[in-house]
């Protein structure tokens, strides 16, 4: 699907046109549409270690490293990096909702909002 470029005084034009149904119906919809964005960046943002296990996953992370890593803190190293691949899952599943809702790409979505990598390591 073609990404369709209305020049906003175009748009607000047609809005102002409609039968008064549909324009509250357009405008129920678009605040619902903004609604459901707000709610999936929010979202997004949720979907992080805690400071806590983010600081453990970096000191277990080097240890790792430097191969001086003990079993039960390598189990503990491998617990977490699931946690970050599952948050991660998350965090994309948001972006690709955002960017199915803007008629975008992700990697549109991702410099809109400005998102940067997360270095855990």
């Amino acid at each position: 699907m073609a990404n369709l470029e209305v020049p906003t005084e175009n748009l607000l034009n047609a809005v102002v046109r409609l039968p008064s149904k549909e324009f509250e119906r357009f405008f129920k919809n678009a605040r619902q549409i903004k609604q459901r964005e707000t709610q999936l960046i929010a979202k997004f943002n949720e979907f992080n270690l805690s400071p806590e296990k983010e600081k453990l996953y970096r000191n277990l992370l080097k240890k790792f490293r430097a191969e001086r890593i003990a079993p039960e803190e390598n189990k503990t190293l491998v617990e977490l990096t699931e946690e970050l691949e599952t948050l991660g899952v998350e965090r994309l599943k948001c972006l690709i909702e955002i960017a199915k809702i803007r008629n975008s790409t992700i990697d549109e979505v991702i410099k809109d909002l400005n998102i940067k990598p997360r270095n855990y390591g």
